[in-house]
C-alpha cells in the first residue's frame, strides 16, 4: 500500500504544468466596444424620437385598474407570455405631496390615500402580440379586474357601443371599479367597467359606466334599478345615450373701430323721398327757436347803437 501511494506521488513530480497566456484586451478595442453600444443607443433614441405615434399605439395597449403597488417588473412578467415588451409606462400617478414629482412618489410609493389603482401602457415589438395581449381583458389580477384595450382605441368614440353599455349614478365617491363589478357580475359577462374620476386626487365624481359583452345583459342590469346598493348609496342605472354636440354658428367676427378723437357734427340733409324732412336729427321746438331769434334781434340793435354813438364822437371831435 505505501508502495503505490510513493508512486504516485513520484509520477505527481513529474508533471509539468503547461500556462497558456490569456489574451488581454487592449484599451483601444474597449473604447470600439463602447462607441458601437452608445452609437446604437442613440440610433434607438432617434427612432423613438421620429416614430410615427399612429404606428407605436398600433402595438401599445392600454391597461386600467392596475393595483397601486404594482411594479413595472410584475406588469412586465404578466405579459410577456404574449411577446417581447418594449416599454411599460405607469400613469396617472398622483402623489402625497404636490411638490415632490410623480416619478419620486412612485419610487417611494407615497401615494394619494385615496388613489388605489393607475394605470399602465405597454408597448410590443409588433402588433400582433398587442392584440394577443388583450386576452387578458377583465383578467383578476391582485383582487382586481384588469381593464386592457388598444391604445389607438382610447380616442375612438365609435368603439364604445352604448346598445351594450348602461349609466350608473350616485355612486359613492370613494367606489372602486371591482365595487360595481361585483354589483353587475350576476347580469352577464362584463366587457370593463369605467368610472369618471377626478385628475387631481383620483376621486371619483359619482357616476361611471358598464359595458356588457352581451346586449341581454343591459335589460338584467336596468331591472335592477332602484334596488342596487353600491357601499351605502343606491344608484340609479339608466341606458347609455350619446349626447349630440353642440353645433357652433358661424358667426362672423366683430370688426374693431377704433375711437374718433375728433367727433364732427354730420349735418342732415334732406332727401327728395321725404318731402324736406330732416333724417336722423329731430328739429328743435317752436319755443326755442322764437327765443333765439330774440336774442339775435337785440344783438343786432345793440350794434346799431354802438356804430352811431362813435360816429357822434368823431363828428364832435372834428368841430372842435
Amino acid at each position: 500500500m505505501t508502495s503505490n501511494l510513493t508512486d504516485l506521488f513520484n509520477n505527481a513530480r513529474k508533471i509539468t504544468y503547461v500556462s497558456v497566456p490569456l489574451k488581454e484586451e487592449s484599451e483601444h478595442e474597449t473604447e470600439e466596444e463602447e462607441e458601437v453600444i452608445e452609437a446604437a443607443k442613440e440610433k434607438a433614441k432617434l427612432e423613438r424620437e421620429y416614430e410615427d405615434p399612429s404606428i407605436a399605439n398600433a402595438r401599445t395597449i392600454f391597461v386600467g385598474n392596475v393595483p397601486s403597488a404594482c411594479t413595472q417588473k410584475e406588469l412586465r412578467a404578466l405579459f410577456s407570455q404574449f411577446g417581447t415588451i418594449e416599454s411599460v409606462r405607469l400613469r396617472n400617478i398622483i402623489p402625497l405631496n404636490a411638490k415632490r414629482g410623480k416619478r419620486l412618489a412612485f419610487i417611494k410609493k407615497e401615494f394619494h390615500p385615496l388613489q388605489r389603482t393607475i394605470t399602465a401602457f405597454i408597448r410590443f415589438s409588433d402588433e400582433i402580440e398587442a392584440e394577443e395581449a388583450t386576452a387578458l381583458n377583465g383578467y383578476l389580477y391582485k383582487e382586481h379586474h384588469l381593464r386592457v384595450d388598444m391604445a389607438q382605441d382610447q380616442n375612438e368614440d365609435a368603439k364604445h357601443d352604448n346598445k351594450r353599455s348602461i349609466f350608473i349614478g350616485n355612486l359613492p365617491f370613494d367606489a372602486n371599479d371591482d365595487d360595481v363589478w361585483k354589483a353587475f357580475e350576476e347580469c352577464g359577462e362584463i366587457d370593463n367597467v369605467r368610472l369618471v374620476r377626478d385628475r387631481a386626487t383620483s376621486v371619483g365624481k359619482g357616476f361611471g359606466y358598464v359595458l356588457f359583452k352581451d346586449e341581454a345583459s343591459v335589460s338584467l342590469a336596468l331591472r335592477m334599478n332602484g334596488n342596487c346598493q353600491v357601499g351605502n348609496r343606491q344608484i340609479r342605472i339608466k341606458t347609455a345615450v350619446k349626447k349630440a354636440k353642440p353645433v357652433k354658428q358661424n358667426i362672423p367676427p366683430k370688426r374693431y373701430r377704433p375711437p374718433n378723437k375728433k367727433s364732427h357734427k354730420k349735418k342732415s340733409m334732406p332727401s327728395n323721398d321725404t318731402d324736406g324732412v330732416q333724417q336722423g336729427r329731430v328739429g328743435k321746438r317752436p319755443a326755442l327757436i322764437l327765443k333765439k331769434q330774440k336774442q339775435n334781434k337785440k344783438k343786432k340793435h345793440l350794434s346799431i347803437k354802438t356804430n352811431n354813438m362813435r360816429k357822434d364822437v368823431i363828428q364832435l371831435k372834428k368841430k372842435s
